[in-house]
């Protein structure tokens, strides 16, 4: 397969980033992964990180390529729900830590996706937007019913409230799962968090990648998302993948990743050890 992926994640102005993002490839098969741990709820980055570190590996322990992919990402996300509720009583006292999610797999030139509240895939195709998940949220119910208008939307009190999630015990996440999609040349996958679609519109998104080399747009978008809505920005996460076509040639994948740095990987560890005094 040919193609090209990018990801980035900034902290805005918090304190702690409880997003997380992870990519892998194996045996002509990729997956994204991106996960925006809930901030009401105590705990949101333990919860991003558990759901992001199982899913990964349990797609690098699977036999590839998936047989039913569409089954394959319920599973994937229905056995990180259990890590995330292992993940939170492994603290003391115990926590709820919640997140929402998005997850794609790759393969035979096509995509498949999956996703739990509001953090969102778009595709873009031919330099436009093509489509985009629906977010499970009360604001987004609210708008099917004909309550709010799309420009009520932007400044509802409402508008962050997600109506399902990963981690919470009492209602086991329901995944809303795509059906197969073709990928066509040139075609751009993008996964990211509120963070990320809350100050950016959708052309925003499709000017910064069709006008950049992707990795210069990824870091754009983060930048100008964190940028228009400071000082209220919240973190920002974003991962893409540009398809180029299904020719499996060696070493043909070109990936430009923004790796996390040593204060990331601090940070973690600060985040879980704050995470299991109770903080």
């Amino acid at each position: 397969m040919k193609y090209q992926i990018a990801k980035t994640t900034r902290l805005g102005n918090r304190v702690v980033n409880e997003d997380r993002i992870g990519v892998a490839e194996k045996d002509h098969t990729v997956l994204l992964v991106m996960a925006d741990g809930m901030g009401g709820y105590r705990g949101g980055q333990i919860a991003s990180k558990a759901m992001v570190n199982r899913m990964l590996r349990q797609f690098k322990r699977s036999k590839l390529p998936v047989a039913d992919p569409a089954s394959y990402l319920k599973d994937l996300i229905a056995d990180a729900h259990l890590a995330v509720l292992r993940a939170g009583n492994e603290q003391y006292p115990p926590i709820e830590p919640r997140t929402t999610c998005v997850v794609c797999l790759v393969q035979d030139g096509a995509a498949w996706w999956a996703h739990v509240g509001d953090s969102r895939l778009y595709l873009f195709r031919g330099g436009k937007p093509f489509l985009r998940t629906t977010d499970h949220s009360k604001i987004e119910e609210m708008r099917r019913k004909g309550k709010v208008s799309e420009e009520e939307m932007e400044n509802h009190p409402q508008k962050h409230l997600v109506t399902r999630c990963v981690g919470y015990q009492k209602h086991p996440p329901i995944p809303t799962v795509s059906e197969k999609m073709p990928l066509e040349k040139y075609d751009m996958l993008l996964l990211c968090s509120d963070g990320l679609w809350g100050p950016l519109s959708e052309e925003n998104m499709a000017d910064a990648l069709t006008q950049n080399p992707l990795a210069e747009a990824v870091e754009r978008l983060a930048y100008q998302a964190e940028f228009r809505s400071y000082p209220e920005a919240d973190n920002i996460s974003v991962i893409t993948l540009r398809w180029i076509s299904n020719e499996i040639e060696e070493g043909v994948e070109e990936q430009q990743v923004k790796e996390p740095d040593v204060l990331e990987q601090t940070l973690d560890a600060l985040d879980n050890a704050m995470g299991k005094l109770g903080g």
